[in-house]
């Protein structure tokens, strides 16, 4: 989200008030009725503190406005589970939703850009098997990246070179188990091929929602990770 769209869109979602503890309290009670006007009114009084929160991201891998669409979708699910009762703001609450939403889509760009970085031909061979966007911390509570995740750097194989090409062999291998909707997505969204592209752009030339875009990217993501995994182990086998 360039910073004159991202203006635009703070003035759209800046005319509602904040609310005080009397109005989460009976928002959060009609919430919990099932309420989905109450939902959608404590939500949209707080999509200012959304962008706050992205903004602390900015540079990671995910535009600002995947970012903020990613921590929208954090801060329904945690409108939908707000008890005010309990005495807590929102916004105190929200914000572990927030911002576990937005990591989970800064882990999955890390993921895909490590993998197009080791698997591309271009790349020396004997080349260490580490980027930086692998290297990257996923969260702002603990240091785990996911190269961390994706390989067991207490068992390295013998040779750096063939653990390498057994790393490139496992992207291309995880890659290639993806169906053709999955690919296009992947590709588009992580720039695999061609010109990074949002969401919201992706959404508009497959003629599907932003959510289901986000849907098969987050299972694309995931049978990426199995897979990869998995053939690592039939290589050390």
């Amino acid at each position: 989200m360039e910073d004159s769209a991202l203006n635009i869109y703070l003035d759209e979602i800046g005319k509602g008030q904040l609310l005080s503890d009397e109005e989460e309290r009976q928002l959060s009670e009609r919430i919990q009725k099932g309420d989905q006007r109450a939902l959608s009114k404590l939500v949209e009084a707080n999509l200012k503190f959304v962008v706050t929160i992205a903004r602390q991201y900015k540079g990671r891998g995910v535009d600002m406005e995947d970012l903020v669409s990613e921590g929208n979708i954090g801060l329904m699910k945690a409108a939908a589970k707000f008890d005010a009762s309990k005495g807590v703001r929102f916004v105190n609450y929200a914000v572990v939703h927030v911002r576990q939403q937005m990591e989970k889509a800064i882990g999955a760009a890390q993921l895909a850009s490590g993998a197009v970085a080791m698997a591309s031909p271009q790349a020396p061979a004997g080349s260490a098997p580490a980027s930086s966007s692998l290297d990257a911390p996923l969260g702002h509570r603990n240091n785990m990246s996911l190269l961390s995740v994706l390989i067991n750097q207490d068992a390295p194989m013998a040779d750096e070179r063939i653990y390498s090409e057994a790393i490139e062999d496992a992207i291309e291998f995880a890659l290639g188990t993806l169906d053709q909707r999955e690919t296009k997505v992947i590709n588009a969204f992580f720039g695999i091929g061609q010109e990074r592209e949002t969401m919201a752009e992706i959404a508009e030339d497959m003629d599907l929602k932003r959510e289901r875009i986000r849907q098969i990217r987050d299972k694309a993501v995931r049978k990426l990770r199995k897979a990869y995994k998995a053939r690592l182990r039939e290589l050390k086998a």
